[in-house]
């Protein structure tokens, strides 16, 4: 997730950077052709007027819709993060008082958090099982290899747990009932998750959005027939650099677990709920740091 710093505006036109290349190509190119070759044919301004005030309504739609996607992807997150609380919050109010009972909610934290981590992962297209083996046994991670669906696997182990518990006495039948419906509210955002993932923005808008950009520049330069290129040159990279740049954020945006400084900081975020899962369940061991970069998260 970008921040708040000047240096994200940077990153957006340098991931444009071909694109605006081959715009200053075009603009270049085409110029002393209008000036030279089709001086006194009188283009009007109107056509670039038109395409422009059309792509600044179709770029201000294009980035709501993709706004949208990232901003959905955001609240499920934050579900996430408060279903967490409340999983460790119910397990250590229904569980019984006794060194089996704190151990039980302990398991507990440490199977949401490895859940949190691997269900971050997952969505990123990298390996689930990866750096949660210090959170669950050995063994369970022996059982989560040859999963399909890791983050699935985990949250139905956690479900055993908790059963477990509950023929042990350890919690009580409405304690039961509690700690699995937060387990299925859980189920719930995780098929968001992939379902935001798994759902593509259809590209031929995509491809029909950028080259009006192109058809924009070209109509631009020989549109503007009352500078030299000296004028319509840099106005018609200027003008569609910034065109492109915003087409560029609405790309971004419209994935958000794609693993590119515009995502969910979903480690950012999976490394708060250890924080505080930890501190909640009673475990001594602090989580390491997760390291910041200047201007996004992650």
């Amino acid at each position: 997730m970008f921040l708040k710093n000047k240096k994200s505006v940077g990153y957006i036109f340098w991931k444009c950077r071909w694109d605006i290349l081959l715009i200053v190509l075009i603009t270049v190119a085409i110029s002393p052709v209008d000036n030279y070759v089709l001086n006194d044919t009188v283009f009007p301004l109107t056509i670039p007027s038109l395409l422009g005030t059309l792509l600044s309504l179709i770029l201000a739609f294009r980035t709501g819709q993709a706004y949208d996607r990232w901003w959905e992807a955001r609240k499920v997150w934050g579900s996430i993060v408060n279903n967490s609380r409340s999983l460790v919050r119910s397990a250590e109010g229904f569980s019984t008082g006794s060194e089996e009972g704190k151990q039980f909610v302990k398991d507990i934290a440490l199977q949401q958090i490895a859940w949190t981590y691997a269900l971050g992962q997952s969505l990123r297209g990298k390996n689930p099982i990866e750096g949660i083996d210090s959170y669950i046994s050995a063994t369970e991670v022996a059982r989560l290899k040859g999963k399909a669906n890791i983050p699935n696997a985990l949250l139905q182990h956690q479900s055993q747990r908790i059963k477990a518990a509950r023929d042990q006495n350890l919690i009580t039948d409405f304690g039961q009932l509690r700690l699995d419906e937060i387990v299925r509210t859980n189920v719930d955002n995780m098929g968001m998750c992939e379902r935001i993932k798994g759902t593509v923005f259809p590209s031929p808008y995509n491809l029909f959005l950028h080259i009006t950009i192109y058809v924009f520049a070209v109509t631009l330069t020989i549109g503007i027939t009352d500078f030299e290129g000296y004028i319509e040159i840099p106005s018609t990279i200027v003008i569609s650099a910034i065109f492109l740049a915003i087409e560029r954020v609405a790309v971004l945006l419209q994935d958000p677990f794609e693993n590119n400084p515009s995502d969910i900081p979903v480690t950012t975020l999976a490394y708060k709920i250890e924080v505080d899962l930890k501190q909640m369940a009673g475990i001594d061991k602090p989580p390491q740091p997760v390291q910041a970069n200047k201007f996004f998260q992650m």
